[in-house]
């Protein structure tokens, strides 16, 4: 099972509708995981109501810790309430635990709210000192699952059964120009030896990083970064197809072109396929620009469909 971990901004809801539409989201094999960061949730519930005729099981995490939604716990479960009054119930409340005060609050929501009955899962970002009060707690009751962030897995995996590894595999640079300096680099093989390592499924960031950023200015250089399996071994790699100029923030639809460009290269000698890898064949065609936002949505969608694919 994978988990993709978005934040919940546009392009990166969006990319799960695109799927969902596309009927390239499979409910064995993928559930994503949502942290909010807009006031509103106007976007979320989108996303959930296209998941759900799918049966996809979405993560929505309550206690978000970044973005609008910082400290507003009450209005996230007043949202996922007023889901499943309208009958959307495929929507997991979902607890990042970073301290031993936050065990204490997943105990107290869950009991509140019937979460410890009706299903919860749970994001161990920290190592934390009651580790086995924890667990039996979790498994005394309905939780979904456990993800452990790959800083703490010695510490945490035995504690658990059914349980996730999240990594952050993406090496982001301080400025678009500088992946052109290490154009293609190992990205992960969780996909591959998760199940052997003793968890029931495999979380990342995908082409993203775990890196939170509020807007941002025009790059002087487009990069599109694209996953793939390398062909000789069981290990996925990322490519980052960089624009040939980068000298100023000019004309960045003919930047996007000439990145684009080296993508489709790259994808026709390696017979690369996905939903994603169409549209970029089709702005190549028309010359088309569709925004950086886009270009990050097709991104994530062609990295979430390959992880479909190698489960």
């Amino acid at each position: 099972m994978y988990f993709p971990y978005l934040r919940g901004k546009q392009f990166e809801l969006i990319a799960l509708r695109d799927l969902a539409s596309a009927g390239r989201l499979y409910p064995d094999k993928v559930s994503p995981i949502i942290e909010p960061v807009r006031i509103g949730l106007k976007s979320i519930r989108t996303a959930v109501r296209a998941l759900h005729p799918l049966g996809i099981q979405v993560q929505l995490i309550i206690n978000p810790k970044v973005g609008e939604l910082t400290g507003k716990t009450d209005d996230i479960i007043a949202f996922i309430k007023e889901q499943r009054e309208s009958s959307v119930n495929n929507i997991i409340p979902t607890f990042i635990i970073q301290s031993d005060e936050e065990v204490g609050q997943l105990k107290e929501l869950t009991a509140s709210y019937n979460y410890d009955f009706t299903g919860y899962a749970v994001i161990l970002m920290s190592s934390v000192r009651d580790t086995e009060g924890l667990a039996q707690y979790i498994d005394n009751t309905e939780c979904k699952s456990v993800t452990i962030h790959m800083n703490h897995v010695f510490a945490l995996r035995r504690k658990f059964k059914t349980k996730a590894i999240l990594g952050d595999y993406f090496r982001k640079q301080k400025v678009s120009a500088d992946y052109a300096e290490n154009i293609d680099e190992v990205f992960s093989s969780d996909c591959f030896f998760y199940k052997t390592e003793g968890f029931n499924a495999f979380s990342d960031f995908q082409g993203i990083g775990s890196d939170w950023i509020e807007g941002g200015m025009l790059p002087k250089a487009v990069v599109i970064h694209l996953t793939y399996k390398d062909p000789q071994q069981d290990e996925i790699r990322i490519h980052h197809f960089v624009s040939t100029a980068m000298d100023n923030s000019l004309d960045v639809a003919g930047k996007f072109y000439q990145a684009n460009t080296k993508l489709i290269e790259f994808a026709d000698q390696h017979r690369l396929a996905s939903e994603a890898l169409n549209k970029f064949r089709e702005l190549h065609l028309r010359q088309g620009y569709p925004g950086l936002g886009t270009i990050k949505k097709l991104s994530i969608m062609h990295h979430i469909e390959l992880m479909q694919s190698l489960i």
